[in-house]
This record gives C-alpha cells, sequence and structure tokens, in this order.
C-alpha cells in the first residue's frame, strides 16, 4: 500500500517537472523573440537614418542653389540698374545724364568762372515774382563764388571749426555748387529759415521754375552736407520736376557718390556707370532739357 503511494507522488512530480520546464522553455522563446524583434527595429533605423540625412542635404543643397541663383539675379539686375546712367567728360568737368555734377566727389578746375548763369537768374527772378504775388519775399543772399573765394571761406571754417566740421557746411575749394553759377543761396543761410513760410514755398514750388533743394533733410549721409533748405540748384524744370517727385537728393537720382576720399579717383569707381567723352565743342554743352550750360 505503501509502495503504491509513493510511486503516485513520484509521478506528480515527474508531471510537475515536466510542466515548469515546458513553460521555462515557451518563456525563453518568447524571450528570444522579443530581443530580437528590438535587435531588428534597432538596426532598421540606423540603416535609415543616412537615407534621412542624404534626403535633408539634397534638398539643403537645392535651398541654397536656389537662394544663389536669386541672389545673382537680383546682383545683375542691379548692375543693369547702375549702367543707365551716362557720364560724359569735358573740361575737367563731369555731367551725368546731361547735368554738371559737382560735389565731395566731383570738383571743377580752378581756372573754370563762368559767373551767375543768366538762364538761371531769369529761372530765379521768375520764381521770385510768382512769390511775391502769394505774399512771399524770395531775394538772392549768395550765388556765384569763385574757386578763390571758395578757398577763403572753406579756410575761415576750417580754422574757426575744424576741417571735419568744416566739411559738414562748406566745401573745399573746386567741390562748391556756387562755383557752377547755377546755385543761390535764397533769404539767409541760417538754421532758423527752416520752416518759415519762404522756405516751405520754396520747396513747394521750385522745381516749377527748375530748381532743387539740393541738400535736402534726412539725406545728409548722400549729399555729403547737412540740411540747407536755403540752397537750390538749378537743372531745368523737366529735370528739377522729376528729381524732385522722385524724392530722392541729386545723387541718389544720378547713382554718383559724394565723398572727398573718392575724389581721386572720380571719373571711375564712384560712379556706378562707364566713361564715354563729350562730343561737343570746347566751352559749350547742352542737354536734353532744352537749357545750355555756356562755361
Amino acid at each position: 500500500m505503501r509502495i503504491e503511494m509513493e510511486k503516485r507522488r513520484a509521478e506528480r512530480r515527474a508531471r510537475e517537472h515536466r510542466r515548469v520546464m515546458k513553460n521555462r522553455i515557451i518563456a525563453i522563446a518568447i524571450l528570444l523573440v522579443i530581443i530580437f524583434v528590438i535587435v531588428k527595429a534597432c538596426g532598421g533605423k540606423s540603416d535609415n537614418k543616412p537615407a534621412t540625412d542624404s534626403s535633408s542635404q539634397t534638398e539643403s543643397t537645392k535651398q541654397a542653389e536656389a537662394k544663389t541663383t536669386t541672389k545673382k539675379k537680383t546682383s545683375d539686375n542691379s548692375k543693369a540698374e547702375e549702367t543707365k546712367h551716362k557720364i560724359e567728360q569735358s573740361n575737367g568737368m563731369t555731367f551725368v545724364d546731361g547735368i554738371l555734377i559737382v560735389n565731395k566727389t566731383y570738383s571743377l578746375p580752378s581756372d573754370y568762372a563762368p559767373g551767375v548763369s543768366t538762364i538761371a537768374q531769369n529761372a530765379f527772378d521768375e520764381m521770385a515774382a510768382a512769390a511775391a504775388q502769394d505774399g512771399i519775399t524770395l531775394f538772392v543772399n549768395s550765388s556765384y563764388r569763385s574757386y578763390q573765394d571758395q578757398e577763403y571761406l572753406y579756410n575761415s571754417y576750417a580754422a574757426e571749426r575744424g576741417t571735419e566740421a568744416a566739411d559738414e557746411v562748406s566745401s573745399r575749394p573746386g567741390h562748391s555748387e556756387h562755383q557752377t553759377g547755377l546755385t543761390f543761396d535764397v533769404n539767409t543761410t541760417e538754421n532758423s529759415f527752416a520752416g518759415t513760410p519762404e522756405a516751405n514755398w520754396l520747396a513747394e514750388h521750385c522745381a516749377e521754375y527748375g530748381f532743387i533743394i539740393r541738400y535736402p533733410e534726412g539725406k545728409e549721409d548722400k549729399t555729403g552736407y547737412v540740411y540747407e533748405p536755403w540752397h537750390i540748384r538749378y537743372l531745368g524744370k523737366e529735370k528739377a520736376e522729376a528729381v524732385t517727385k522722385s524724392g530722392l537728393c541729386l545723387e541718389e537720382y544720378l547713382g554718383v557718390t559724394s565723398d572727398y576720399k573718392y575724389a581721386e579717383d572720380q571719373n571711375c569707381s564712384s560712379l556706378n556707370t562707364s566713361d564715354t567723352q563729350s562730343n561737343q565743342p570746347d566751352g559749350y554743352y547742352q542737354d536734353n532739357t532744352n537749357y545750355d550750360y555756356q562755361y
């Protein structure tokens, strides 16, 4: 009886052992499958990463190339715009699009002494008469100034204020528009002129008579001079109205610089165009606004 019981116990233990071993084998198999799946998944991500980077790099390259192409086109368009201006040299003077240009970059010969332009003076007289009808008094405070007169004036400013301060309010000899005979200082050269009825009328109407405010407010970095509401320059009606309507100062309108550092190379790098020589006879120049410069 006892032997029979022992035998049954041994059989139960054997069955329990087989069950435990079977469960272990299944667990190990499942674990191996999980490990295999994880390893495969990690390996797949690693394999795909270079392809993703390559695609990203390709896209970045395309974008960079597109930007380069756009920039090049913009640059080419800018160059095309710059070369529209025509520069002419005659007797040591520079004309851009038919306009005599005198500033810190472009100068006049020391022996150029035309006096006051008759055409400019007549235009001013006509303008002053029209202003008088509106109750505004305009008169010439300063007009033609010779090279020697400008030299004396500039040196006086330089001695009093220093060269840097003098360069802001006065021109070096040969670089003054007053030497052209086409420029007038109206009524006064005091800053108090700004905002007066006379200054406002002048700014509003001077282009109708062929003049521009030569050194407008806010353009100091382009003209090289502080705002001068009294300083007008004769260009002729057509060009004066075009410049005024554009909202640009003369340097911007003609695409030129006004800086003494360019003065020695004034006919080359400082102007964004190519040179052509004037075919007009010496001592005479005519532009397309139907008025003449007599040197």
